[in-house]
């Protein structure tokens, strides 16, 4: 592997961030971060319920209704579980 050497002065410190900036290319590494906040955050801030429900209805794809005769609650319930599980996890988000 060859490995190039920049002199960075003062006249082109600019030019090279601005370099850096543009040949970034993907955003993999923030998804991979973000994914691995996601997950820390469906263990440690949501309830077990909210968590259940999320669960249940992304991973699992069952409907609310069908959540909601597993879980013996009523489907609004589960709305109430996956909607403030939601705004958790939104909340959580702005500061990453």
């Amino acid at each position: 592997m060859q490995l190039d050497c920049i002199n960075i002065t003062q006249e082109n410190s600019n030019l090279v961030s601005y370099s850096v900036y543009q040949s970034a290319g993907t955003n993999k590494t923030d998804l991979m971060k973000m994914r691995q906040l996601l997950n820390i955050a469906l263990k440690t801030e949501l309830t077990d319920r909210q968590r259940e429900c999320l669960e249940m209805y992304y991973y699992k794809n069952l409907k609310m209704v069908e959540i909601a005769s597993l879980l013996s609650v009523s489907p609004s319930t589960v709305t109430r579980h996956i909607k403030a599980a939601q705004r958790k996890l939104k909340n959580l988000a702005k500061y990453c």
